[in-house]
């Protein structure tokens, strides 16, 4: 028996390389990552359409024979797999080994010439040669050492400045590399230079323009119009967050305010405005550090998530762009600086060990916007200064950049360099960096929140309206004089409206103003029914299954068994999961009958008891213990806000008490009385906030907030339920207190304050 090697068809290497290296862009990208990885100081490019070929050299350390023999020549082979830190230190971008062919990639014909501190070496492929033999092994290149120097290799180049720069940087190094690619495959018009300077434009972040310069020649380039400038962050900017996180999940977050200039007025808005003394530092300047943990971060009630990514961080940088003037006065923003950077610049991108992970943040491109902020800026289309709403920057706004690394070895390149493997991990990253986005975005809303309130304090409207009606009314009753005087009262000046009109004119405003207001209130209804029907859907799926499947069977015994003890036990079992079934419409559709959609003296203690009921009898298993401070509460209201706001805090309850460690599950509601207000004091015992949520439980508050996870880490949840409770407190002139649950590692404590009105 012989044992038979295994060949590789030559045509498979060129596939190979081909594949990865579809486009003409990322054979450039690949080849000056090479030569970072060199230890490369300079990257030079130079396209000549004279001849038709295009030069790439650097000064980095070039290749000695046995690299070129046993690296270089075998595809798939690289020494950064196991030995990834260059001689300098640096933490190398490539490893697969087949980067060689992005040469193929963009020229027919290739020669190298090399300098090593082992000596000098040229290198000559021809790539057609892996279309013409059978056998990869059939294919061979030329390597010898060669009779002329690198200045005679040189010779043909028509830019003498080019030729003068290049030689400086290799000759003062003393090592370095030069390709020459001929017959390029690619016409090299002046949008194919355009988009390769474009891409090498932000092929690496602003810190290493110090430590790595790339520059692009043609034949008429100056040495001073060649560099190829790094996106740079002095740039205007309204916020700014930076965020580093460590393998062992420590966070460290600085937020910069840079919006809003109160010039004389500062010490006034400080005041007027509500704001702490600390607040006063950071509109002065100083930063604000957030030091917290990844898994803080990333809230999820089921567990703790770990940081399986490993040493990462980056900045975002917000401008909201154009400023009108009712806002300027409102909002006190600095002048608008124009803003010369290129919009290649905008959008976020990732860089592995200082290089662009290619497509994100790629401008006119599916993954401009990988994060999909436009999603979230449309499914929240808040303004910043809304009471109650979440403001969401739009993709447009955000600059940023995310560093990476190959030491994160769970964030995978795909095979064509075309992005990172979507594993749990990059979905983690990317709820990650939405988080630190939330960030900027809760700071800026609050600053925006007490502004608003401060203008609206100070503009008053509501004194205007009331002026406006005696005024009407004081024009009624002048014209009604008048009339019984026999006075003329045709008369008017056209340069002031009637105060009568303008009442008749305001007051149709008030009245769609509560039309809209009654609307909502139903909407906010209908969605605590969605989110209550959708949570458990399961249960009401599995009762509806069994009423119809006792209904069948006591059909089969009456008509084909003729056993009529057998057929009455199932109608009876049926008529109980018709009772459950029932049970389940009365807690989630019970609350938009029209009754409970008008204003008016509600008994408490007769609805919420009612409302405890419902849910007793689809939660057997659930303790609810419900007591009132004495027999007769009264409050004015909408009796569906009442009950929305409670099905929604035992419908998170009911959540928490799914985890199997959870043995006593109980519910205890208080409502208390006084001459002011209506309290109600709401706890469980069930699992509690989740570390991220317990230092600053008001994020719960916050629409589209939510603990919620699947596996990958991605968010479930709605967010909803919370957000609907605080709008509706808010709509009685109220306030919500979750301190208690600060205190506390189980259990979720809320305590819920309704003016009398």
């Amino acid at each position: 028996m012989s044992k038979i090697p295994f060949n590789v068809d030559a045509s498979t290497a060129r596939l190979i390389g081909r594949e990865n290296v579809a486009k003409l862009n990322g054979a450039i990208i690949e080849l000056v990552k090479n030569t970072y990885d060199a230890d490369a100081k300079v990257c030079i490019l130079y396209y000549e359409a004279a001849t038709n070929s295009l030069y790439i050299a650097d000064n980095g350390s070039g290749m000695s024979e046995d690299v070129i023999t046993d690296n270089w020549m075998t595809i798939g082979r690289s020494t950064k797999t196991t030995n990834f830190k260059s001689n300098s230190g640096r933490v190398q971008t490539g490893a697969k080994g087949i980067g060689r062919f992005a040469l193929d990639r963009i020229s027919d014909t290739c020669a190298m010439y090399t300098l090593s501190e082992a000596g000098k070496l040229i290198w000559e492929v021809e790539w057609e040669d892996f279309s013409k033999s059978k056998n990869i092994t059939d294919v061979t290149a030329e390597l010898y050492v060669p009779p002329i120097s690198i200045d005679d290799f040189l010779e043909e180049v028509n830019n003498d400045e080019v030729k003068k720069f290049l030689l400086k940087k290799i000759k003062k190094s003393g090592t370095g590399t030069i390709f020459k690619l001929t017959n390029l495959r690619d016409v090299w018009d002046k949008s194919t230079i355009g988009k390769i300077k474009e891409d090498l434009t932000t092929l690496i972040p602003y810190e290493m323009k110090n430590v790595f310069q790339v520059y692009f020649f043609d034949e008429e380039t100056a040495l001073n119009d060649a560099e190829v400038l790094s996106a740079t962050d002095d740039f205007p900017y309204d916020y700014k967050i930076e965020f580093d996180v460590k393998e062992d999940g420590k966070t460290h977050i600085e937020l910069h305010r840079n919006e809003f200039d109160f010039g004389d007025k500062f010490k006034e808005i400080m005041k007027g405005g509500g704001f702490t003394k600390q607040d006063e530092q950071y509109f002065n300047g100083e930063v604000i550090i957030i030091d917290t943990s990844f898994d803080k971060v990333l809230p999820n009630r089921e567990l703790e998530i770990e940081n399986t990514i490993g040493n990462f961080n980056g900045a975002f940088y917000f401008e909201k762009g154009g400023r009108n003037k009712q806002d300027l006065e409102k909002y006190f923003y600095k002048p608008l600086i124009t803003n010369n950077k290129n919009n290649i610049f905008n959008g976020i991108k990732i860089y592995r060990d200082s290089f662009r992970v290619r497509p994100y943040g790629d401008l006119n491109t599916p993954n401009y916007d990988w994060l999909l902020l436009s999603n979230r800026r449309n499914e929240s289309p808040a303004a910043p200064s809304h009471p109650t709403g979440k403001w969401r920057v739009n993709a447009n706004q955000v600059i940023g950049s995310v560093l990476i690394s190959r030491l994160n070895r769970n964030l995978e390149d795909q095979s064509n360099r075309e992005g990172i493997i979507e594993n749990r991990e990059f979905v983690l990253l990317k709820e990650f960096l939405l988080k630190i986005i939330g960030e900027l975005e809760r700071d800026r809303q609050y600053v925006f929140r007490k502004l608003r309130k401060l203008y609206d304090d100070t503009h008053e409207h509501e004194k205007i309206q009331i002026e406006i009606n005696e005024k009407a009314e004081e024009s009624r009753m002048d014209k009604e004089r008048n009339k019984n005087s026999n006075l003329d009262t045709s008369q008017s000046t056209e340069n002031f409206i009637d105060p009568e009109r303008a009442k008749i004119a305001l007051d149709n405003k008030d009245s769609q103003i509560k039309d809209l207001e009654d609307e909502n209130r139903l909407l906010r209804t209908l969605a605590t029914t969605g989110i209550v029907t959708n949570t458990y859907i399961h249960e009401i799926k599995d009762i509806t299954h069994k009423l119809s499947l006792n209904i069948i069977m006591a059909k089969n015994a009456l008509d084909a068994d003729q056993d009529l003890n057998a057929g009455l036990e199932y109608i009876e079992e049926a008529n109980k999961k018709r009772e459950s079934l029932s049970s389940w419409f009365k807690v989630t559709l019970g609350s938009i009958s029209r009754d409970k959609r008008t204003q008016n003296k509600t008994n408490l203690n007769h609805l919420i008891s009612k409302i405890v009921s419902s849910w007793k009898a689809v939660l057997p298993d659930i303790d609810i213990d419900l007591c009132f401070s004495n027999n007769e509460i009264e409050l004015k209201c909408f009796p569906y806000d009442i009950e929305s706001i409670l099905t929604n805090l035992i419908a998170n309850s009911v959540n928490m008490f799914q985890f199997n460690y959870i043995k006593e599950k109980k519910i205890n509601i208080k409502i208390l009385d006084s001459k002011n207000d209506i309290t109600i004091i709401y706890c469980d015992s069930g699992k509690g906030l989740p570390p991220a949520y317990r230092e600053t439980p008001r994020k719960i508050l916050e629409p589209m907030e939510s603990d919620k996870k699947n596996d990958s880490g991605e968010t479930i949840g709605t967010g909803m339920g919370m957000w609907i409770i605080d709008k509706t407190v808010s709509e009685y002139d109220g306030s919500i207190d979750l301190s208690e649950n600060m205190k506390h590692a189980f259990g979720f404590y809320i305590t819920i304050k309704l003016t009398k009105k």
